[in-house]
């Protein structure tokens, strides 16, 4: 049966339910979960300080265009995750989590490091330009590998208790992302835009390579996931990657419409929203940055509450709803954001709920559609190629959408058919996540 953890299911116990207080090994699920948070730093800080990377390495005399450019780049990082997610669950479902672990937050780290010191455009021409595109390459491989691990980890670390491992886990992560919004506003608050073009976007990528130095020191008081230990050398698969597409292709097209809702909106939060809302929707830059730093950190505690229901509620029925109230309300959305009627903080406060209950339950679903020995490629797999064909072109394509439909709204239309596709992977998820589902439904 497939989403089985060679005999013990990733879902609810009975006995176990009854307690309120899940029973967890939090200081692993916080050292994995934490490194995790640090690594996306690294990754989405990219795209908070798009604006002067635009100019530092991709300068063009439209600045539309050379956001345009900037944001292709953010693709790329997008698009080297499959790379980075194929190599790193190799050695995670070959050798061990652990390492796959600390190898791609080392490398993440370095790169980071790297873009904070890398001469401009201005000073060393194109050269620049294509090494910056090389490290976000690096920094994409790395997080295609962080992520699903992640995710493998913590659910075979408290398989009983998914949902909420999985919560706490992108708990962490959003908080990478709330760090990186809150020292751009910080940035901002202090410096002036000519001394954030001149070395304020680097600070930001200084920080990050900071943090992630702390994340190794955590990550490296880690032991192996007990579940991956009770397989053996033996029982490890030689060639994951090949194994999991010839015996579970439908579970990872599944995965794939899943993963790709959380994407898409992940995209549009944390990269998309606070240009459109500063270029295109009118609001000041300092409205639009405080909207979604609060955007980002309540999404953080909606996504452990709802990890947290999901252990008892049917999980994939909590996705479904979700997706569908993404699906008939991401128009509507945005068009109330252009209306300037409603409070912009009220507004992100039901569309971050309602986003919650897909970004809560979409971990633990997808774990549980790939056995132990293959968990972290399967999952690497469906992750990073939604991650790449969705999330990665987000950006990229709701800014072109709006250019070239004339619909400042437009953005909500590829929101909501991005969560039509997602809608009806969910409804498909009962027939190959009886492990995860089955002692759910009631």
């Amino acid at each position: 049966m497939q989403g089985l953890v060679e005999g013990t299911a990733i879902g609810p116990n009975k006995a176990e339910s009854r307690r309120f207080f899940p029973r967890l090994d939090w200081k692993t699920i916080s050292l994995a979960s934490i490194g995790g948070g640090l690594e996306f730093y690294d990754f989405i800080v990219y795209g908070v300080f798009a604006q002067y990377i635009a100019k530092a390495f991709f300068p063009a005399e439209d600045p539309a265009v050379s956001l345009v450019n900037t944001f292709a780049v953010f693709a790329i990082g997008y698009l080297s995750r499959p790379i980075g997610g194929i190599f790193i669950s190799h050695i995670g479902d070959r050798f061990g989590r652990r390492r796959a672990f600390l190898l791609s937050l080392i490398a993440m780290t370095a790169a980071t490091m790297a873009m904070a010191a890398m001469p401009t455009h201005g000073s060393i021409g194109l050269s620049a330009t294509i090494i910056f595109i090389a490290l976000r390459f690096i920094q994409g491989c790395c997080v295609g590998g962080e992520l699903p691990g992640a995710i493998t980890y913590v659910v075979e670390t408290a398989p009983r208790r998914a949902g909420l491992a999985c919560g706490i886990m992108f708990f962490c992560v959003n908080t990478g992302s709330f760090i990186a919004v809150f020292v751009s506003s910080m940035l901002h608050s202090y410096l002036s835009s000519d001394d954030m073009q001149s070395y304020g976007w680097r600070i930001g990528f200084a920080v990050g390579g900071v943090l992630g130095v702390i994340g190794f020191l955590l990550r490296s008081r880690l032991q192996e996931s007990e579940l991956f230990k009770t397989l053996g050398e033996k029982r490890a698969a030689r060639l994951p990657a090949l194994e999991v597409i010839k015996s579970h292709w439908v579970p990872i097209l599944l995965g794939v419409g899943v993963v790709g809702i959380n994407q898409a909106f992940i995209a549009i939060l944390n990269v998309g929203m606070t240009p459109y809302l500063s270029r295109v929707a009118g609001y000041d830059v300092k409205t639009a940055t405080s909207v979604i730093s609060y955007a980002v950190g309540l999404l953080s505690f909606g996504i452990v509450a709802v990890g947290f229901a999901s252990d008892f509620l049917p999980r994939r029925r909590i996705l479904q709803v979700g997706t569908f109230l993404l699906m008939v309300g991401s128009y509507p959305l945005y068009q109330a954001i252009l209306g300037q009627i409603v409070n912009l903080y009220l507004l992100f406060t039901v569309a971050v709920l309602v986003c919650a209950l897909v970004t809560g339950t979409f971990g633990a679903v997808a774990a549980g559609l790939f056995p132990t020995r293959l968990r972290f490629s399967g999952l690497a797999i469906s992750y990073n190629l939604a991650a790449a064909l969705i999330g990665g072109f987000t950006p990229l394509v709701t800014s072109w959408i709006v250019a070239t439909s004339g619909d400042r709204a437009a953005p909500g239309i590829y929101l909501s058919i991005v969560a039509a596709l997602g809608f009806v992977c969910a409804l498909l998820l009962k027939r190959y996540s009886p492990s995860d589902e089955a002692k759910l439904d009631r």
